[in-house]
């Protein structure tokens, strides 16, 4: 069960100077770029390590982007969908003077999050707010950088979606450790994914065929979040 927003929490930032662009950026040790992109995460640590990653690798479009991601502390377990949807808006919409085409982003995930035809339509209400769900976690979107899910027959891709716990992995988990021979959450191997993260997005893309707003089976829409990120390549 969703735990209830802290009414006090929402209200207790409203009469802070929102923090200028400039400032934003010379923290950042940046010169000006044309957009800033902020991320939040359900997960405290995974995801936070990929996108880390790939901001300092030669994949980022540094040239144009800003990339800030919403940091909670350790002790911050609360991954309830309001909790992340609110810091989101909190410490992003309200801290910063955005300009129209900067871009705030929640990384969530189907097998945690109930309700989210409703953040979504929430989102759609709000200026500068998109949504990458995955389906059935965000374990899926790193599968899709070492694995055309496509050779796996019909009975698997039904254990993937299901993604049981057996123990204390669950079994996309497990099918990534197949691959790479092991996986720890708390110690990711971005070495593992990153160099593979355009075979991730083709294969995500060809997921989406529906192009539905966030993936009812197998999928992740991180892709569409790495496209704006990512660096074109010239010949």
């Amino acid at each position: 069960m969703a735990t209830e927003i802290n009414l006090q929490q929402l209200t207790s930032k409203i009469f802070v100077m929102p923090r200028e662009r400039d400032e934003f950026f010379r923290e950042s040790n940046t010169t000006e770029r044309e957009k800033i992109f902020v991320l939040a995460f359900e997960g405290n640590i995974t995801e936070e390590k990929y996108f880390s990653e790939f901001k300092n690798s030669n994949k980022f479009n540094d040239e144009l982007i800003c990339l800030h991601l919403l940091k909670r502390r350790s002790d911050d377990t609360n991954s309830a969908p309001n909790h992340v949807f609110d810091k989101l808006k909190r410490e992003a919409k309200d801290e910063f003077n955005f300009k129209n085409g900067d871009e705030l982003w929640m990384i969530i995930d189907t097998d945690r999050w109930k309700n989210i035809p409703k953040i979504i339509e929430t989102c759609k209400g709000l200026e500068n707010m998109f949504v990458a769900v995955s389906n059935p976690c965000f374990e899926f979107w790193l599968l899709l950088h070492i694995k055309d899910i496509q050779e796996y027959n019909k009975e698997e891709l039904e254990l993937l979606f299901k993604n049981k716990k057996i123990r204390n992995k669950n079994y996309v988990e497990r099918k990534i450790i197949e691959i790479v021979g092991s996986y720890n959450k708390t110690n990711l191997k971005t070495d593992d994914f990153l160099p593979n993260i355009d075979a991730a997005v083709s294969r995500a893309k060809i997921l989406d065929q529906a192009h539905e707003e966030y993936p009812a089976k197998l999928g992740s829409h991180i892709y569409k979040l790495i496209a704006k990120l990512r660096k074109v390549e010239t010949e």
